[in-house]
Protein backbone atom coordinates (compact mmCIF):
# COMPACT_ATOMS: atom_id res chain seq x y z
CA UNK A 1 0.00 0.00 0.00
CA UNK A 2 2.82 2.38 0.86
CA UNK A 3 4.42 1.79 -2.53
CA UNK A 4 1.26 2.92 -4.32
CA UNK A 5 1.04 6.04 -2.16
CA UNK A 6 4.72 6.90 -2.76
CA UNK A 7 4.29 6.37 -6.51
CA UNK A 8 1.14 8.54 -6.56
CA UNK A 9 2.99 11.20 -4.57
CA UNK A 10 5.93 11.13 -7.02
CA UNK A 11 3.53 11.34 -9.97
CA UNK A 12 1.86 14.41 -8.48
CA UNK A 13 5.23 16.06 -7.87
CA UNK A 14 6.35 15.24 -11.43
CA UNK A 15 3.12 16.71 -12.85
CA UNK A 16 3.51 19.89 -10.80
CA UNK A 17 7.15 20.31 -11.87
CA UNK A 18 6.19 19.69 -15.50
CA UNK A 19 3.41 22.29 -15.34
CA UNK A 20 5.75 24.85 -13.78
CA UNK A 21 8.43 24.23 -16.43
CA UNK A 22 5.92 24.48 -19.28
CA UNK A 23 4.61 27.73 -17.79
CA UNK A 24 8.12 29.19 -17.58
CA UNK A 25 8.81 28.11 -21.15
CA UNK A 26 5.65 29.85 -22.34
CA UNK A 27 6.62 33.02 -20.49
CA UNK A 28 10.03 32.99 -22.11
CA UNK A 29 8.53 32.54 -25.57
CA UNK A 30 5.69 35.06 -25.19
CA UNK A 31 7.38 37.94 -23.34
CA UNK A 32 9.51 40.07 -25.70
CA UNK A 33 13.15 40.55 -24.86
CA UNK A 34 15.69 43.34 -25.22
CA UNK A 35 15.42 46.73 -26.81
CA UNK A 36 13.44 45.73 -29.88
CA UNK A 37 10.16 47.20 -28.57
CA UNK A 38 11.97 50.02 -26.78
CA UNK A 39 13.75 51.18 -29.93
CA UNK A 40 10.53 51.17 -31.89
CA UNK A 41 8.63 53.26 -29.38
CA UNK A 42 11.60 55.59 -28.89
CA UNK A 43 11.88 56.16 -32.64
CA UNK A 44 8.12 56.68 -32.84
CA UNK A 45 8.27 59.27 -30.04
CA UNK A 46 11.17 61.00 -31.83
CA UNK A 47 9.09 61.07 -35.03
CA UNK A 48 6.17 62.71 -33.25
CA UNK A 49 8.47 65.21 -31.53
CA UNK A 50 9.82 66.23 -34.94
CA UNK A 51 6.30 66.71 -36.27
CA UNK A 52 5.35 68.83 -33.26
CA UNK A 53 8.41 71.04 -33.65
CA UNK A 54 8.20 71.45 -37.42
CA UNK A 55 4.49 71.43 -38.17
CA UNK A 56 2.81 72.68 -35.05
CA UNK A 57 0.04 71.05 -33.10
CA UNK A 58 -2.31 70.50 -36.03
CA UNK A 59 0.05 68.24 -37.95
CA UNK A 60 1.04 66.39 -34.80
CA UNK A 61 -2.58 65.68 -33.87
CA UNK A 62 -3.46 64.72 -37.45
CA UNK A 63 -0.62 62.22 -37.75
CA UNK A 64 -1.23 60.80 -34.30
CA UNK A 65 -4.99 60.36 -34.84
CA UNK A 66 -4.42 58.87 -38.29
CA UNK A 67 -1.93 56.35 -36.87
CA UNK A 68 -4.32 55.32 -34.11
CA UNK A 69 -7.30 54.89 -36.45
CA UNK A 70 -5.24 52.96 -38.98
CA UNK A 71 -4.34 50.44 -36.29
CA UNK A 72 -8.02 49.48 -36.20
CA UNK A 73 -9.06 49.93 -39.82
CA UNK A 74 -5.85 49.24 -41.80
CA UNK A 75 -2.96 51.24 -43.17
CA UNK A 76 -3.84 53.80 -45.80
CA UNK A 77 -7.53 53.88 -44.94
CA UNK A 78 -7.67 57.28 -43.27
CA UNK A 79 -7.13 60.92 -44.13
CA UNK A 80 -7.37 63.33 -41.22
CA UNK A 81 -7.67 67.12 -41.11
CA UNK A 82 -7.85 69.06 -37.87
CA UNK A 83 -8.89 72.70 -37.63
CA UNK A 84 -7.60 74.65 -34.67
CA UNK A 85 -8.57 78.10 -33.44
CA UNK A 86 -7.09 80.51 -30.95
CA UNK A 87 -8.19 79.68 -27.44
CA UNK A 88 -10.27 82.28 -25.65
CA UNK A 89 -9.61 80.82 -22.20
CA UNK A 90 -5.84 80.81 -21.84
CA UNK A 91 -2.79 82.44 -23.27
CA UNK A 92 0.12 80.36 -24.47
CA UNK A 93 3.46 79.89 -22.81
CA UNK A 94 6.05 82.62 -23.50
CA UNK A 95 3.60 84.78 -25.39
CA UNK A 96 2.69 82.12 -27.96
CA UNK A 97 -0.93 81.90 -28.88
CA UNK A 98 -2.83 79.01 -27.30
CA UNK A 99 -4.75 76.86 -29.77
CA UNK A 100 -7.60 74.44 -29.29
CA UNK A 101 -9.15 71.88 -31.62
CA UNK A 102 -12.23 73.38 -33.28
CA UNK A 103 -13.22 70.67 -35.76
CA UNK A 104 -12.08 67.40 -37.30
CA UNK A 105 -12.67 65.93 -40.75
CA UNK A 106 -11.87 62.27 -41.40
CA UNK A 107 -12.13 60.59 -44.78
CA UNK A 108 -12.23 56.87 -44.07
CA UNK A 109 -12.18 53.77 -46.26
CA UNK A 110 -14.61 51.77 -44.11
CA UNK A 111 -17.42 49.39 -44.96
CA UNK A 112 -20.31 50.19 -42.67
CA UNK A 113 -22.13 53.05 -41.03
CA UNK A 114 -21.37 51.43 -37.69
CA UNK A 115 -17.66 52.01 -38.35
CA UNK A 116 -18.36 55.67 -39.10
CA UNK A 117 -20.30 55.95 -35.84
CA UNK A 118 -17.51 54.24 -33.89
CA UNK A 119 -14.90 56.59 -35.34
CA UNK A 120 -17.05 59.63 -34.59
CA UNK A 121 -17.67 58.49 -31.03
CA UNK A 122 -13.97 57.81 -30.39
CA UNK A 123 -12.83 61.15 -31.81
CA UNK A 124 -15.49 63.08 -29.87
CA UNK A 125 -14.36 61.42 -26.66
CA UNK A 126 -10.67 61.90 -27.39
CA UNK A 127 -10.83 65.59 -28.22
CA UNK A 128 -13.83 66.46 -26.03
CA UNK A 129 -15.78 67.80 -28.99
CA UNK A 130 -19.51 67.72 -29.69
CA UNK A 131 -20.54 65.38 -32.51
CA UNK A 132 -21.42 68.23 -34.88
CA UNK A 133 -17.74 69.28 -34.88
CA UNK A 134 -16.55 65.85 -36.11
CA UNK A 135 -17.27 64.75 -39.67
CA UNK A 136 -16.47 61.25 -40.90
CA UNK A 137 -16.91 60.68 -44.62
CA UNK A 138 -16.74 57.28 -46.32
CA UNK A 139 -14.40 57.03 -49.35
Amino acid sequence: MELKEKKASKDKINKIITIILVGLLLLIVVVPFGDEGGNQSASQEHYYEEIEISGGNELYYEERLKAILEKSYGTGTMEVMIHMKESEDASGIYGEEALEVDGILIVADVDSKADVGDITFAVCALFDLPAHKVAVIKK
